[in-house]
């Protein structure tokens, strides 16, 4: 133990160390709390200069114009949303927006740019950085905005970002998909393209212009005289199906009014407007309340569509959209035209060769039995056409009437006196039609009660047949009814062909009728008609080189030819002549109908060629418009010839060729078969004024030749009914010969072989061009 002595002062000196300690204690508490204060205070003011940062921040970020969105950068968590982004999609705070916009899919546009589309777009981001794109945002319903949008990574809050801004380029994308459109429509247009494809990319090129409307296009039909709707489209096609047609006439719909009045219809409150009366349902249903109709016209003022512009709202055009529909019009119409004359073009062709054909069997209807076998061919007329009925109706020259022959829908009997339809004075109908003029007879008019066959009251078009004769006596009248309405204006044309050949079978069965009187009274006139004919044949083969039979040696060539008429006369023929420079012309042809008729165009034919081949040296294309132009002047009875023509080079075997509706001609060559020439061919000369000669050229080598024949060597029958045709033609011509055999002995022998037991359908024609060598 220590002495006491020592223990006072050890305690004074502890308690003195304590007092030490604590002061020391005391003092540093007092210094950390003065820091403490001090750090707490410069926190405090860090805090409010962060916050005062970021509100100047946001504050500057809902003064730009741009639309700024802020996401976590891990994931597509909203952390800002400026003014403008939230005015866009309708939200007033970021948590709305997240709930009912990132968060929803529904409320995305489902094509072209999708929430999912979005997220992709984010996650590109974050792996390269920086991301720009068009985005189209939809901006309500039925409405969308197009940006230009760029995504980089930054901070934001002190925490890593996405930050997403987008500049509206609503207005100009719409230009640019506009332009897009408009080009594409006018290059449409010209590719060939349907009129659908047309119709489709004018009606969106019209809604993008013109935001808030829709597109309904209705074309023109002429039979059913009414507008038949077209559209694509949610909206078009729910239109189209509740609206199928509308009549062509004022008052029926807006679009009815603009047809028939050939004038813009502004409905700016469909409702209220009295030719929209009956479509109430439909156009709630639809949601429209204002239309703008617009006829579409040809180049001849004649209807081809109308344009309407159905609107949300009332409201009338301006300018800007007034420009807007002008050039839809005009496209549409150009397209409409387009589409007619490439239909028009590829009928022709069929229509040419059936109106030849029908014209075959109306002349060939027999005497006996004439009405029951001429009802037998307007019947395939009518169903040709898609006719509602055709009757022919001649004139009875003993007692001054005009009386049916034949009829598609309505049993002829024999006539009562004054029973109904039973004749029409023909005084009575020389005055309704003083000319020659086909016309519509209406129930207005004073013979439309003996005209017409159906109840319903549709015109009754009258196609009159006159005589080519200076005084154009009144054979006969064609009266047709159309299917709908109205007749087509091709079809009127093809029937005045086909009446043309009418009347020359009313001529035959009225001669054949006057001849039946007595039998001497047939007697003379066949002997003298078959002596007519004899001298008309003598003449008529005189006008060909070597009368039919043809063999000339010029230069190094050799030209055969062998013409063989069906009938006492005929339609073909052929010509060689001789021109300078070392050429000569070729030709071979076939005169449509056969006869007389055929025979003295045919002559016409020849007398032309002869003169134009000189006095155009030989230009095969100026030779075939002019002789065209000739053909056709005062060419009432619609006749027309096929010619294959050829100059040829005697020195280098070059040939130019033309061929107007004639067969191919046959190429053959020394060392291999030969073929049938497939170039380009023009109309028959004789029927159009207008048409556009083409050649082309050919070489033909040395032991070569060229064949040039008529559709009675191809079509000539055998005793089963059988062709000749084109392959055992091409046999003969790839069959080797030795070099006295004449190839055209050989065809003739062959030909007569064949069609042993069976008479001669057409005329025979053919000629040989043989190339034989220096």
């Amino acid at each position: 133990m220590l002495p006491e002595a020592l223990v006072l002062p050890l305690l004074g000196s502890a308690l003195a160390i304590a007092v030490v300690v604590l002061l020391v204690h005391v003092r540093f508490r007092k210094r950390e709390a003065a820091r403490y204060q001090s750090l707490a205070s410069r926190l405090q003011e860090f805090r409010r200069q962060y916050n005062s940062s970021l509100e100047d921040s946001r504050a500057l970020l809902n003064k730009l114009p741009d639309v700024v969105l802020i996401f976590e950068r891990h994931w597509p968590k909203l952390l800002f949303a400026n003014r403008q982004a939230l005015e866009l999609f309708g939200c007033s705070s970021e948590q709305e927006l997240m709930d009912k916009v990132f968060s929803q899919p529904d409320a995305w546009l489902s094509v072209p740019h999708s929430l999912l589309d979005f997220e992709e777009l984010l996650s590109r981001t974050r792996e390269l950085g920086v991301e720009r794109r068009e985005w189209r945002f939809s901006a309500g319903p039925d409405q969308s905005l197009w940006m230009d949008c760029e995504v980089t990574l930054s901070m934001f809050a002190g925490e890593p970002a996405m930050i997403f801004s987008g500049v509206n380029i609503h207005h100009r994308k719409l230009q640019s998909i506009a332009d897009n459109l408009r080009q594409r429509a006018l290059f449409s247009v010209n590719d060939g393209s349907s009129l659908e494809s047309i119709i489709e990319r004018v009606s969106k090129l019209l809604e993008t212009q013109i935001p808030g409307t829709h597109c309904v296009i209705s074309l023109y039909d002429e039979q059913k005289d009414s507008l038949i709707t077209q559209g694509v489209g949610e909206f078009a096609e729910a239109f189209c199906s509740d609206v199928p047609s509308v009549s062509a006439r004022f008052g029926a719909t807006s679009i009815g009014s603009a047809a028939h009045t050939r004038q813009s219809v502004i409905c700016e409150s469909l409702t209220d407007d009295l030719q929209w009366q009956g479509y109430a349902d439909v156009l709630r249903s639809l949601g429209v309340v204002s239309a703008w109709s617009e006829p579409v016209l040809g180049e001849a003022g004649d209807l081809k569509a109308v344009i309407t512009l159905f609107s949300d709202v009332p409201k009338r055009p301006d300018n800007e959209v007034v420009g807007h529909f002008s050039f839809a019009v005009s496209l549409i119409g150009l397209a409409i035209e387009r589409e007619q004359w490439r239909l028009e073009l590829e009928a022709s062709s069929e229509n040419e060769r059936y109106v030849r054909e029908v014209s075959v069997s109306i002349v060939n209807v027999p005497s006996e039995g004439f009405s029951s076998g001429l009802t037998c061919v307007i019947q395939g007329i009518k169903s040709k056409y898609d006719l509602g009925s055709i009757e022919v109706w001649r004139v009875d020259t003993e007692r001054d009437l005009i009386v049916p022959v034949s009829s598609t829908d309505v049993e002829l009997e024999e006539p009562a006196e004054g029973g109904e339809r039973s004749s029409i004075a023909l005084e009575r109908f020389n005055d309704l039609f003083p000319n020659r003029d086909s016309k519509y007879v209406t129930p207005q008019d004073d013979l439309y009660g003996l005209l017409k066959t159906h109840k319903k009251s549709k015109p009754v078009l009258v196609v009159p047949l006159h005589s080519d004769s200076l005084k154009g006596y009144l054979l006969g009248i064609l009266v047709v009814e159309a299917k709908f309405q109205y007749v087509e204006k091709s079809t009127i044309e093809h029937l005045s062909v086909i009446g043309s050949v009418m009347k020359t079978s009313l001529i035959n069965q009225r001669l054949v009728e006057h001849l039946a009187d007595t039998a001497d009274t047939e007697r003379r006139a066949r002997k003298k008609l078959e002596s007519e004919l004899a001298v008309a044949k003598s003449i008529q083969m005189s006008m060909v080189p070597g009368n039919g039979s043809y063999l000339k040696e010029l230069r190094n060539w050799r030209v055969e030819s062998w013409l063989n008429p069906a009938s006492a006369v005929g339609g073909d023929l052929y010509e060689v002549i001789p021109l300078s420079r070392g050429r000569f012309l070729a030709a071979v042809g076939d005169v449509s109908d056969k006869g007389v008729p055929a025979a003295l165009f045919m002559a016409k034919t020849i007398s032309l060629l002869n003169f134009l081949a000189h006095n155009k040296d030989g230009d095969l294309k100026s030779i075939t418009s002019a002789l065209n132009q000739e053909l056709c002047r005062g060419n009432d009875a619609c006749m027309f010839v096929t010619l294959v023509m050829v100059l040829v080079e005697k020195d280098t075997g070059r040939v130019e060729m033309m061929n107007a509706g004639h067969t191919m001609p046959m190429q053959g060559f020394r060392d291999r078969p030969p073929h049938l020439w497939s170039g380009e061919t023009i109309a028959p000369l004789g029927l159009y004024e207008n048409i556009v000669p083409a050649t082309e050229f050919l070489e033909i080598p040395t032991g070569g030749s060229l064949v040039l024949y008529s559709d009675g060597v191809t079509e000539a029958f055998n005793a089963a009914g059988e062709e000749f045709g084109e392959q055992r033609l091409l046999s003969l011509g790839g069959r080797p010969r030795g070099h006295n055999e004449c190839f055209l002995t050989n065809i003739r022998e062959r030909l007569v072989e064949y069609t042993a037991g069976a008479e001669q359908s057409d005329d025979i024609t053919i000629m040989i061009l043989s190339r034989q060598g220096s």
